[in-house]
């Protein structure tokens, strides 16, 4: 078994002054902003945030590359990442030198360094465990391409070729095939925002025409989720409705980005569902919440 560690780089660096400056522009901004609504969807967003750029910060320090008998393994997290690549799936490698040319679809960094999934130029969609461009590895397999850089490159090299994995020069195209509306993964969670919303909507309108609202409902809260601004049940009920609206045309903006990257990579595609799943679950959790205390 053959261990390699990852070259460093400035990854670190650069992921912990980003999250130390989003978090101290974010703690500002929350000061200056009195709205529940807002303030409750920005902690939401700013602990996915910090939970999503941690783990990529401690990965970059801890990645190695493991070569065995069968296989290169990618750990990383003290074993909390363990990706293996079998030599029987790899079709062959090339190297690259200098900046990474791709687009990010997900996981952090570009140019420098890169972890995630990127789709990089004539090579296609990468899983990316670059700590440092200076040289990078790329592996292709069938269903998509891995890329490393070790500190001992050549010696890597060697050890590919000894086990008949030969250099390569290929050009990706992009598969435009993939139907996301026979995908569960999508259409689960599309279903469940979808029912979410038109719930959303449904429900203040059935109660303002059935006489349920008192004389007066919240319009607007503080971060303290206090009434700031009281209205007719009519106000209130058009103001549900207009956040209906309003996580309808996110739900709508993010069923198109998925369909554009899933030729691309279904992973990240997945992921536009989900963001529009989080933003009106929060808003639907805020109406039931404000019905409880105010009916």
């Amino acid at each position: 078994m053959q261990i390699y560690k990852n070259k460093k780089g400035t990854g670190p660096l650069i992921i912990f002054s980003y999250i130390v400056l989003v978090n101290i522009v974010t703690f500002v901004l929350m000061k200056l902003i009195d709205t529940y609504t807002i303030i409750s969807l920005i902690k939401i967003f700013l602990s996915i945030f910090n939970i999503y750029e941690l783990y990529y910060f401690i990965l970059t320090l801890t990645v190695t590359y493991i070569i065995d008998e069968d296989s290169i393994h990618i750990k990383g997290i003290w074993g909390l990442k363990d990706l293996s690549i079998s030599f029987e799936t790899l079709q062959g490698y090339k190297t690259s030198k200098g900046l990474i040319k791709g687009v990010k679809l997900s996981g952090v960094g570009k140019n420098s360094f890169a972890l995630g999934r990127v789709v990089i130029d004539k090579i296609g969609t990468t899983r990316m465990f670059v700590t440092n461009s200076q040289e990078v590895i790329y592996l292709r397999t069938e269903e998509i391409n891995y890329a490393i850089s070790p500190e001992d490159i050549e010696k890597l090299k060697k050890t590919l070729e000894e086990k008949n994995i030969e250099y390569l020069d290929w050009e990706h195209k992009p598969n435009k095939d993939i139907n996301l509306h026979k995908q569960k993964r999508f259409m689960i969670p599309f279903i469940l925002v979808s029912a979410i919303i038109v719930a959303s909507i449904i429900m203040p309108l059935i109660l303002y025409l059935k006489q349920m609202f008192p004389a007066e409902m919240p319009i607007s809260f503080n971060s303290k989720f206090q009434a700031v601004k009281m209205g007719t049940g009519k106000q209130f009920a058009f103001k549900q409705m207009t956040y209906g609206a309003l996580n309808m045309g996110i739900l709508f903006c993010m069923y198109y980005a998925a369909h554009f990257h899933v030729k691309y990579d279904k992973k990240t595609a997945y992921r536009y569902i989900y963001f529009s799943l989080i933003t009106s679950l929060a808003f639907f959790l805020m109406q039931i919440k404000t019905l409880i205390d105010y009916l």
